[in-house]
C-alpha cells in the first residue's frame, strides 16, 4: 500500500481515491493434510466476522486491502478407529491483498484478490467427533514446541452486481481460499481418550502440513463518499 501510495504521489496524473470499509461473514470448511489424517471430512467446519479496509483510487483497475478476521475453527489431530480427535481453536488472521478489477457480463464486476499474511491459533481445548463421540472423554496430556502464529497466503473472488457497480454502500457475494503454513515438527499433543466401554487410549496427533480452508462470504461494502487524496496535474 505504500509502494502504491508513493507511486501516485509522483504520478504526473490526476489522482482523486477514497477509503472504502468492508464487513463479511465467513463460512469455512478447513481441511488439514498431514501423515496423521487420511481422511478429511469429519464434518468441521469454521465460522467467522471479516473486516477491511480499502484504498480505491477512481476508476482503477487494482487496489490494495487490509483484511482482519477472526472466529472459531476446529482442526484434526489424529484419526483412532472411527474417530478424529480434533482441536478446537480461536484464529486470527490478517492478510494484506491486491485486487484486480475486471468487467464482465455487460456491467458487472469481479475482483481477483491475492494476499499474503500471518494468522494466529489459539487452542481452545481437545474434542472427539464420530461414532459413540459423545460418550468419550479426551484430556491433553501434553504439548511439545506449540506454535501460535504460522505464514498464510490467499486467493479470492468477488462478484458485484451491475446495479451495484459505483455506489457507496453495496453488497458482494464472493469465494475465497487460503492456505496456512504449519511447520514441520512442530505443534505436537499427547492425548488420552476415555471411550464408550471405559478403555483408555493414549494418542499422539500433530497440527503440521497445511491448512486448506475455502470460504463463502456475503460483504457489505462502504465508501464514506469523500476523496481522501488529490494530487493535481504536474505542468
Amino acid at each position: 500500500m505504500i509502494v502504491l501510495l508513493v507511486i501516485m504521489a509522483l504520478s504526473p496524473i490526476a489522482t482523486r481515491a477514497q477509503v472504502e470499509l468492508s464487513n463479511s461473514i465467513d463460512m469455512g470448511f478447513p481441511v488439514l493434510l498431514n501423515k496423521y489424517n487420511q481422511n478429511t471430512y469429519y464434518k468441521q467446519i469454521s465460522t467467522g466476522l471479516r473486516f477491511g479496509l480499502s484504498y480505491k483510487p477512481n476508476a482503477t483497475q487494482f487496489y490494495p486491502t487490509v483484511d482482519f478476521a477472526f472466529g472459531r475453527t476446529r482442526l484434526p489431530l489424529t484419526q483412532f478407529e472411527k474417530n478424529v480427535a480434533f482441536l478446537n481453536c480461536n484464529y486470527l488472521d490478517v492478510m494484506a491483498k491486491g485486487n484486480f478489477v475486471a468487467n464482465v457480463f455487460q456491467d458487472n464486476t469481479l475482483f481477483l484478490s491475492l494476499g499474503i499474511g500471518v494468522e494466529k491459533l489459539k487452542q481452545k481445548g481437545p474434542g472427539v467427533s464420530g461414532p459413540s463421540a459423545g460418550s468419550m472423554k479426551i484430556y491433553e496430556d501434553s504439548s511439545t514446541n506449540v506454535t501460535k502464529y504460522f505464514p498464510a497466503i490467499g486467493i479470492g473472488l468477488e462478484y458485484v452486481y451491475g446495479e451495484s457497480v459505483g455506489r457507496n454502500i453495496y453488497l458482494s457475494v464472493g469465494v475465497n481460499l487460503r492456505y496456512t503454513i504449519l511447520f514441520d515438527e512442530e505443534n505436537t499433543y499427547y492425548l488420552s481418550v476415555v471411550d464408550a466401554q471405559s478403555k483408555d487410549l493414549n494418542l499422539k496427533g500433530a497440527l503440521v502440513g497445511g491448512i486448506f480452508t475455502p470460504d463463502f462470504h456475503i460483504t457489505l461494502h462502504y465508501m464514506p463518499g469523500q476523496e481522501v487524496f488529490f494530487w493535481k496535474k504536474k505542468d
